[in-house]
């Protein structure tokens, strides 16, 4: 039973609904009642192509006016606007959607700021929302000392989660991350992130995936020998 997506328009309500192709007229209407506030027996349905053409006043292309008859039958498709007119007599048009005549308890903006029984004075209470205490930036100032030793061509390994070993291959100023110099390192082992080119600008050459840019803190230059790693351990046994 498929679905077909139609527009209910009526003094008291319009929108999309979804409703079952095989529902029979007077079905529908029992759907609607609780939708347009319009009893069964007052429902006079007309069908249009759009809802622009139901509010415009023109001609509908059917009156669903046979309730044993189904929605596919009549040739509703997706998109038509199902236009729901109330034959009551005692009706009044709008009275479930007009409320300028309805009490309204009202309050000045001095008046609802004095109370303490509202979500304002609960927001100011607690500093929430706009009322929260505004944040602090913490300003960051990129390191720019640079240890003497850190220079390309030094052997060093770089701090982290797992040390890694490598040769620098660059160091200064980058146009990535937030400013101030970096230390290019060229990896022994493929543990790294490129080929020593950062956003289409190449600060060194290397294989793919042997570069890594870190701060000159997570450097320690030091004699750390390039590892085998071809080498067999076996080769260190008499």
């Amino acid at each position: 039973m498929p679905l077909l997506s139609v527009f209910v328009l009526s003094s008291n309500t319009g929108g999309e609904r979804r409703l079952h192709s095989e529902l029979t007229v007077a079905q529908l209407k029992d759907k609607l009642f609780p939708v347009t506030g319009i009893t069964p027996q007052h429902q006079v349905l007309s069908l249009y192509r759009s809802m622009d053409a139901a509010e415009s006043g023109g001609a509908p292309i059917a009156s669903l006016s046979n309730e044993d008859v189904t929605l596919e039958s009549y040739g509703v498709q997706n998109m038509y606007c199902i236009k729901v007119d109330n034959t009551d007599p005692t009706a009044r048009p709008g009275e479930f959607t007009d409320v300028s005549g309805v009490d309204k308890f009202e309050l000045t903006d001095a008046e609802y700021a004095a109370r303490r029984d509202t979500v304002q004075a609960h927001l100011k209470a607690n500093k929430l929302g706009k009322y929260a205490d505004v944040p602090v930036p913490i300003a960051f100032s990129p390191p720019t000392a640079i240890p003497s030793d850190v220079v390309v061509g030094a052997r060093c390994e770089v701090q982290g989660e797992a040390a890694r070993r490598g040769t620098i291959r660059f160091v200064g100023e980058t146009s990535f991350g937030k400013g101030g110099v970096w230390v290019g390192v060229q990896l022994d082992e493929p543990m790294g992130k490129g080929d020593g080119s950062v956003d289409g600008t190449r600060y060194f050459q290397c294989l793919p995936k042997y570069a890594s840019f870190v701060r000159a803190d997570k450097v320690m230059v030091g004699d750390y020998p390039e590892e085998d790693l071809m080498a067999d351990d076996d080769d260190d046994e008499i």
